[in-house]
């Protein structure tokens, strides 16, 4: 099969890559810069530069067009939000080539915290209680009806445009940096304690046909896990079912969950596109996800199975030395995702990528390093934050 994955940057583009060429696929790796790390994977048959699509869109959207014509993909798998702006132009696209995600308006619906809350009340799933502000003053009163609360932009990602006042994160944002709009509104809910769970699926016209759900038993400074581990969740899966037959979902997506005392797994969010569970499946299981005959029950990824981001890894023990003993306990077992036997050039090219997101710190005006501002300017060209789309 001839495919392209795009935003091939992320990690789970690099596995993905890796496990599309490991099947035998002729890959085509896109993003806009050449040192991306998954365009240089052992996986890649070439890697294929474009224009940004947040900022010029006609423009990456031509380039991406182009390319599928010249290779003749098959198969296109977006990897991050570029795939907002590929199914804004989906017509852009030859006929019979597989455009493995849904509809610009189904991708908004899920990928709009507002509007995903709503879904998931419909479907009668477990979501926290919330509040919607379009304005300071009401995000203001929404904090205000809760003793424990948690804020964040509707479309916010990466552990960004958070608030919150109490855990991990409490206190590192003010609420006057906060500008909902009715546009652009944020969403607070009721700060509930207990596990972070994440899960992928790959669904085709509504069915799930793999799944994995994972848990962090190690994160950088309390936001993205670097190290992932496959548990066992029968609801998120039924979760996930739910979501992809409501909206007859074709393509990957991805689910956050938070996971209560007494074993409920309230909804949080969802990420329309591929996330780290992908990385805790095999080579074969997610070939016959993509091109394989729909299964009669999902193949769901075993419990076991840990992946981790080992350079973060590493990053995190140097600088919190005193944690050194617990964060390799996390990461013991683990296959790096960036470093795989046999494929290391991903983890070489995660130093030359870092010119890349220091050019667009550049480009944002931001002269004092923070970990928020490191991952805004990785996301910066990539991401889509609800405006129209030309």
């Amino acid at each position: 099969m001839r495919v392209m994955v795009t935003t091939s940057r992320m990690p789970f583009a690099v596995d993905e890559i890796r496990k599309l060429g490991e099947a035998g696929n002729e890959v085509t790796a896109v993003d806009t810069f050449a040192a991306a790390p998954g365009s240089h994977s052992r996986g890649a048959t070439r890697h294929v530069e474009v224009p940004p699509p947040a900022q010029e869109t006609a423009a990456f959207v031509d380039a991406v067009a182009d390319a599928v014509e010249r290779y003749q993909i098959e198969w296109v798998l977006p990897a991050f939000e570029e795939v907002f702006y590929l199914a804004a132009h989906r017509d852009r696209f030859p006929d019979g080539t597989e455009l493995f995600f849904p509809d610009f308006e189904t991708l908004r619906r899920v990928h709009d915290k507002v509007t995903f809350t709503d879904l998931c009340r419909q479907l009668d799933l477990p979501v926290a209680e919330s509040v919607v502000a379009t304005n300071p003053e009401e995000l203001r009163a929404a904090v205000g009806r809760f003793d424990h609360w948690f804020a964040r932009a509707a479309y916010g990602r990466g552990g960004l445009n958070i608030l919150t006042n109490t855990g991990e994160l409490a206190g590192e944002g003010s609420l006057d940096d906060a500008v909902p709009t009715p546009d652009d509104p944020w969403i607070c809910q009721e700060f509930l304690e207990g596990v972070d769970r994440c899960s992928w699926s790959v669904v085709h016209h509504g069915e799930v046909v793999l799944h994995s759900t994972y848990e962090h038993p190690l994160t950088i400074d309390g936001r993205g896990g670097i190290v992932f581990e496959s548990v066992d969740a029968p609801e998120t899966l039924a979760a996930a079912q739910a979501v992809a037959r409501e909206l007859d979902w074709h393509g990957q997506i991805s689910m956050d969950f938070l996971r209560t005392e007494d074993g409920v797994h309230h909804v949080v969010e969802c990420n329309p596109r591929p996330t780290d569970g992908c990385t805790l499946a095999t080579a074969s299981e997610f070939e016959l996800a993509l091109f394989g005959e729909v299964p009669p029950e999902p193949v769901v990824v075993p419990a076991g199975r840990k992946t981790e981001i080992g350079e973060a890894v590493l990053r995190d023990v140097l600088e919190h030395l005193g944690r050194a003993a617990r964060d390799l306990q996390a990461a013991d077992n683990a296959t790096d995702v960036y470093a795989a036997p046999g494929d290391h050039l991903p983890l070489l090219y995660t130093v030359f990528s870092l010119r890349h997101v220091h050019a667009y710190r550049r480009a944002l005006g931001l002269h004092h390093r923070s970990h928020n501002d490191l991952v805004a300017s990785q996301f910066f060209d990539v991401s889509w934050d609800g405006t129209p789309i030309a």
